[in-house]
């Protein structure tokens, strides 16, 4: 009440107490009641406001919650695949249900509620208006004093993503997966390391990748790629997400190959896993970083804000190591360019593009070598010293470039996660956990 209104009440009052009776005999009993008039206002005003003051908690609470109600059965009616007219409804049912809920002694307590979505964004504005009826200032013709109250609640649905999965299948994702894989492909093959160079295992006809299959021995490509199929199981398991997300899959070695298209269709990623890792021969088997950023950077394109145009990820599953192919078991000054990535390619894929406003985020998984200090090539090659002025060997270097290439906390080390696909639903819960850009 403002303290013009407070005057106007208090001179109600006085002049209602000019009906008392007054004492014959002079102004006394006038002024008793008068000033008993003021106190009994004061009072009374102090009782009502009270009142209207616990009645507008009570309503402020009410709405708060009605607000929120309404945005969290947006986003649950979303994720279930509700249109957005359905997804509106449901929060004005929501909201409204949540207001009633509470018990409200205000008279006539009114609820606006609001609920818009706009792309991905959601906004819910909520309002009241009431009435606290009064006592004692019903004597003064104020019978209910107004109250009214606003809030409201904002929340951007799952956005729009393309994932870009960047699987490396060079000859060194033949690789044994464990140590114990990399000793028999040692007691078998008599190399662990640059030595799937597509010829036949002896006394078969099949070559080291198909005999190291037929044989149990687990490779890190088939590990990859089974981390893929657990990855886009979960995505599949994540409702709102799954409605959101498209996948498609490259393979880099000496050439990038496009294995998958891009498809919302996330159970074809199952059959369109990158199945051989490259030969170590002479023109394939290598792994040829620069020739295929070059190449893959213009597919991507620029990321989005996720509500006009996708936002991006890029997954890159690799052991981080650059190699001009096998030629280098030969020609020993070729061995210099067996060596760690040079993360410069990625800080082009993030960079924010001018228009788009947005960057690609990058997520590197790591598989990384196991240390094969019997193997001559990994002797001759990633076990030599640092390249970049580190304390350690090549192999040292891998971790430090890779994460350089990945985007903030998207960097993960495959052999410090309980599987490959766990790795990869990190990144992506990282990724998410971004907020848009506008």
């Amino acid at each position: 009440m403002t303290r013009l209104r407070l005057r106007v009440t208090l001179r109600r009052l006085a002049g209602a107490g000019r009906g008392w009776p007054a004492h014959v005999g002079g102004g006394v009993g006038v002024l008793f009641a008068l000033t008993a008039s003021v106190i009994l206002g004061l009072i009374g005003t102090a009782v009502d406001f009270g009142r209207s003051r616990n009645d507008h908690s009570t309503l402020s609470a009410a709405l708060d919650a009605a607000v929120l109600a309404a945005a969290q059965a947006v986003k649950a009616a979303d994720a279930r695949g509700a249109s957005d007219v359905q997804a509106r409804q449901a929060g004005l049912d929501a909201g409204t249900k949540m207001f009633n809920a509470f018990p409200l002694s205000a008279a006539s307590p009114r609820l606006q509620l609001e609920v818009t979505i706009n792309g991905r964004a959601v906004g819910v504005v909520g309002s009241f208006q009431a009435a606290t009826k009064t006592t004692l200032l019903g004597l003064a013709s104020i019978p209910q004093v107004p109250i009214s109250g606003r809030a409201s609640a904002s929340l951007d649905l799952s956005p729009f993503v393309d994932i870009y999965l960047l699987i490396d299948v060079s000859g060194s994702m033949a690789i044994g997966a464990t140590k114990a894989d990399i000793d028999a492909l040692n007691a078998n093959l008599g190399c662990a390391f640059a030595c799937h160079d597509g010829s036949p295992v002896k006394g078969t006809s099949l070559d080291s990748y198909q005999w190291a299959k037929a044989n149990g021995i687990t490779l890190r490509l088939q590990e990859v790629n089974k981390g893929i199929t657990d990855f886009v199981t979960w995505l599949q398991a994540q409702a709102a997400t799954s409605k959101r997300v498209r996948v498609s899959i490259y393979a880099f070695s000496t050439n990038l190959t496009r294995v998958l298209e891009m498809t919302s269709n996330l159970a074809q990623v199952r059959t369109n896993l990158p199945q051989t890792p490259s030969a170590s021969g002479e023109t394939d088997g290598a792994t040829l970083w620069g020739q295929t950023m070059n190449q893959f950077i213009p597919l991507v394109g620029a990321g989005g804000d996720g509500v006009t145009a996708p936002r991006k990820l890029v997954i890159i599953a690799t052991d981080g190591a650059a190699d001009p192919g096998r030629s280098w078991t030969r020609q020993s000054w070729m061995r210099w360019w067996v060596a760690p990535f040079d993360p410069s390619y990625c800080a082009t894929l993030k960079a924010v593009n001018p228009t788009t406003k947005q960057g690609v985020s990058v997520g590197v998984l790591h598989t990384p070598y196991l240390p094969l200090p019997s193997d001559w090539g990994y002797n001759a090659t990633l076990g030599q010293p640092s390249q970049i002025g580190g304390p350690g060997t090549r192999a040292d270097d891998i971790p430090g470039q890779l994460t350089a290439c990945a985007s903030a906390g998207l960097y993960i080390n495959a052999s410090k996660s309980r599987s490959f696909g766990e790795a990869m639903q990190r990144i992506f819960t990282t990724f998410s956990q971004v907020r848009l850009t506008n």
